[in-house]
């Protein structure tokens, strides 16, 4: 309970920042461009999973059992560095290409520099070493500080309609500023430096990671391109509407993640220690919490015009927002089951299974969100996210029922 308040602290911030933030770039830059800062921030969360490169989910995994263990420790955290060091310059250079050459990203050049600096600060931010470790003041300390920066910069220095560009740019510079600390501390405590093989382990990393991060760029797909989609099919205008209630929506994917971090590496300790202990702790912890998220989907489902009216949703079109918002709310009823059993597949090292499935129903998704959205508008955006959400918990259960007897 500590750690979950010390951690619950800086996942609040996390949480509240971008409704703090968002009802005042509507404001001052109006749905348009709030649209074209989803677009960009978009654009970063997708290239972050490929920096990220499977190290929030088999990096944090060996530093939670090896958390006694300093040498192997020490290795593992700087061949992942180096590891996605590497891919960073690669992005860096694709992304270049990206918005120098496709017209879609070349009208909104800006917007993607600026936030690229994003993508640096997830290649800093040691934020996967920190939940092996277990250690939630220093994860709160990052979310906490990045967040502050984020919102003041912000609220300083955003003014006029056109300073959209420069909004992603705040959100990256928090980040890197807050890492850089937070590594500095890592550096100090297992006195990190190159070794003569690590140039060699990084690449073994790389070929032992690939199929995993293939798949959660596929999930990143389905998460982060909708918007994009909507941009392109409806404008801007219509993304920006998206936006607002994806805010609300992504409100709840950040919290069941925050909730998958906090007790993931506990959840792979246990299970790797005893079987059916480990399943019994799972599954409390996601019950507990699965009635935590209905209660809060009730609450935001009987405010709706209230919720709607902070984000300054003008009086016309609160009755069609409302609808949207109201459909969008049934996502989190799903999405908390999902993000529960996805836990439980790598707990288990069903690592291949998830990646097939990941990948399937990515691409599935796309193509259903894409008709869906060109036919009937944005309710076909959420129509579509609650179809494959359904698809992907059933073969979810398919795969664990099997391996796993509850009532045993």
């Amino acid at each position: 309970m500590k750690n979950f308040v010390i951690y619950g602290i800086g996942q609040i911030i996390n949480l509240v920042s971008p409704l703090l933030v968002v009802p005042y770039l509507v404001a001052i830059c109006e749905k348009e461009g709030l649209g074209k800062i989803g677009v960009g921030f978009s654009f970063a969360l997708i290239l972050n999973v490929l920096v990220d490169y499977g190290s929030y989910i088999n990096g944090t995994k060996e530093i939670s059992i090896n958390r006694n263990n300093p040498e192997i420790i020490k290795k593992k955290i700087v061949s992942i560095y180096v590891m996605k060091l590497f891919l960073t310059v690669i992005l860096l250079f694709a992304a270049l290409v990206l918005i120098y050459f496709v017209p879609f990203f070349n009208k909104e050049q800006a917007v993607f520099f600026f936030s690229f600096l994003y993508v640096i600060g997830q290649l800093i931010n040691p934020t996967w070493i920190f939940q092996g470790l277990e250690n939630y003041k220093w994860i709160s300390f990052i979310n906490i500080i990045s967040k502050i920066i984020y919102v003041a910069g912000v609220f300083i220095f955003i003014h006029k309609k056109d300073d959209y560009i420069y909004a992603n740019a705040y959100l990256g510079l928090g980040l890197i500023i807050s890492s850089l600390i937070g590594l500095a501390s890592l550096i100090k405590k297992y006195n990190l430096k190159f070794y003569r093989n690590v140039t060699k382990d990084a690449l073994q990393l790389l070929k032992e990671e690939f199929s995993l991060t293939f798949s959660q760029l596929f999930l990143s797909f389905y998460q982060y391109l909708p918007i994009m989609i909507i941009s392109y099919v409806g404008g801007n205008g219509m993304a920006g509407q998206y936006r607002i209630i994806e805010q609300i929506i992504m409100t709840f994917r950040t919290y069941l993640q925050m909730f998958f971090n906090f007790i993931y590496a506990d959840v792979c300790l246990q299970i790797h220690l005893n079987l059916k202990k480990g399943i019994y702790n799972w599954l409390k912890y996601n019950g507990l919490n699965y009635l935590f998220v209905l209660s809060l989907v009730f609450i935001a489902f009987v405010l709706t015009e209230q919720i709607l009216l902070y984000f300054n949703i003008p009086s016309n079109e609160l009755e069609s927002m409302a609808f949207f918002f109201r459909l969008g709310l049934i996502i989190p009823i799903f999405m908390a089951i999902s993000f529960a059993l996805k836990q439980l597949l790598f707990a288990l090292d069903r690592n291949r299974v998830y990646i097939h499935i990941t990948i399937g129903s990515s691409v599935f998704s796309l193509l259903v969100f894409f008709l869906l959205v060109k036919k009937i508008g944005l309710q076909g955006a959420f129509i579509a996210t609650i179809i494959i959400e359904i698809l992907v918990i059933i073969a979810y259960c398919l795969v664990l029922k099997p391996m796993i007897k509850l009532n045993k």
